[in-house]
């Protein structure tokens, strides 16, 4: 049974949901949903079948398809399939849908006999994109998610005796549990469960070592300016914009969307005299952008407003997770007043080219040193940034976009020798050096060569954090003053689903 509740049409659901094994799946997922409804405020639909219910709230970027997809099975799906329209061309699918091309193409999979699990792989191994998914067909219930973690998902699963419990989430407020046994989806993952035996199946499309180096520094800085060309164009819209901070990730991507959309926008936020408005002026102006920045200049009073939605979004009273996510709240908030529903963030660049001032130290134990690193780097990226930052751009029905994370600029940063990527000249290391090198032509060089200070330290909302939780009577010389003030913000709104 397929139910639509559509106030708008479109195919992007940034919600989903799915329960298996409750007393009521379908009531239970209605629920789950309305937790969910920030992330896709324009339509909610469920389908229900066999001891099984999914669904999802969808945010309309493109096209004209409502969810869930239903055929042969069922498909819910938050995310993006970038490289959909070479796919159609290839299997002779007209639709203007990624939706609908992932859908027809598991389905035909199925109509050929595989199993959905392997369906599920097959189709997927293609795809060039980011996404959570749930494919319902009888008794079988498939999940997936992307190989980094861009899109989040957690789930719940109770192996019981007869039949298993499985309920899931993009994210942890949706459940009515609470606590350690619901976790975040592994990456890559694709789980298959069979709702009448109690099997368990699952297949992998995690990221793999790279076979092949490349170590000639000329070729490095063709082939990724060429991968992060293409990985931009196709991640822009009419609603796009670009969290931008004048660093060397952001404004190389800012020069690369001007070349096929002279309109984009650029949107920054910080206090008044932050360091982080003043480097997006100079930014902006330098590469020519300036009618393209649009900032907004925060007060204390207004981060203060802001906290308690921020530790909601994000679950959590984590310091870190706050004071990053705030900046990033603030743009996404004013993205969406400007009438934008996409954002552009330079994440994953420090992961993937060495942009920390650990990996200096890694570097000088040696290149696989560093390059064991980058990988592990890349493999925690989603708990420790795509998580909270999907989580705050939704929070005000933005939908996160990251280039830096595209599949063929993951395999061609993980190729890229590492002595390209923290380069050790005299006495000095350069961090991002290939990066730097493949903006070069499109970035003066005040900007290739310049450091950026961390997003809380830059915006003055660290120094904010720090002043409200003293006032608020929290010791800064007895430690931990800022996350005792905001597990007390927390308590005095209620918010009993948040763990850290």
């Amino acid at each position: 049974m397929y139910t639509p509740n559509r106030t708008k049409k479109g195919v992007k659901m940034c919600g989903i949901a799915g329960a298996v094994g409750t007393p009521d799946t379908n009531e239970e997922v209605k629920r789950m949903l309305a937790a969910l409804g920030h992330r896709g405020p324009d339509a909610c639909g469920t389908y229900q079948a066999d001891g099984l219910s999914t669904g999802n709230t969808l945010l309309k970027i493109t096209g004209d398809m409502p969810q869930p997809l239903v055929g042969k099975g069922a498909l819910v799906l938050n995310g993006e399939i970038f490289n959909f329209r070479e796919l159609a061309a290839e299997h002779r699918i007209k639709t203007d849908s990624d939706t609908e091309v992932l859908f027809t193409l598991i389905e035909t999979k199925i109509e050929q006999g595989d199993a959905p699990i392997n369906a599920v792989f097959s189709v997927l191994s293609r795809v060039n994109g980011d996404y959570a998914l749930a494919y319902a067909l009888d008794s079988e219930l498939v999940l997936a998610r992307d190989p980094v973690g861009v899109k989040p998902l957690f789930y719940f699963l109770e192996k019981a005796a007869e039949k298993p419990k499985i309920a899931f989430a993009s994210e942890r407020k949706a459940f009515s549990i609470q606590g350690n046994d619901i976790k975040p989806f592994p990456l890559g993952s694709i789980m298959s469960f069979n709702i009448r035996s109690g099997r368990l199946e699952e297949k992998s499309l995690v990221i793999e070592p790279p076979q092949e180096r490349i170590t000639e520094e000329h070729e490095a800085v063709s082939r990724l300016k060429a991968a992060l060309e293409k990985a931009v164009e196709i991640r822009l819209t009419k609603t796009a914009g670009i969290a931008f901070s004048g660093g060397i990730d952001s404004t190389f991507l800012a020069a690369l969307a001007k070349r096929i959309d002279p309109s984009i926008s650029l949107y920054a936020v910080g206090l008044p005299n932050s360091h982080d408005l003043a480097q997006a002026e100079r930014a902006a102006g330098a590469a020519g952008m300036r009618d393209s920045l649009k900032t907004r200049t925060l007060s204390p009073e207004e981060i203060e407003a802001a906290i308690p939605d921020v530790i909601y979004s994000t679950e959590s009273t984590d310091p870190m997770k706050i004071a990053i996510g705030l900046p990033l709240y603030f743009v996404a908030k004013t993205a969406k007043e400007d009438g934008k529903r996409v954002l552009l963030t330079g994440q994953g660049a420090d992961e993937l080219f060495g942009g920390y001032s650990r990996h200096e130290g890694f570097i000088d134990q040696g290149p696989e040193v560093l390059d064991s690193e980058i990988y592990s780097d890349l493999k925690k990226i989603s708990t420790i940034n795509l998580e909270r930052d999907d989580m705050v751009t939704m929070a005000n029905s933005v939908e996160l976009r990251v280039p830096f994370l595209d599949k063929e600029v993951i395999r061609t940063g993980l190729a890229i020798s590492p002595e390209l990527k923290v380069l050790k000249r005299d006495s000095l290391n350069i961090r991002k050096y290939i990066l730097r090198k493949a903006a070069d032509g499109l970035l003066p060089p005040e900007l290739l060569w310049k450091e950026k200070k961390a997003i809380q330290y830059g915006t003055g909302v660290q120094k904010v954090l720090d002043r409200l939780a003293r006032n608020a009577g929290f010791s800064k010389s007895e430690g931990n003053h800022i996350e005792k003030y905001l597990k007390q913000v927390a308590a005095d709104q209620g918010f009993d689903f948040i763990a850290r």
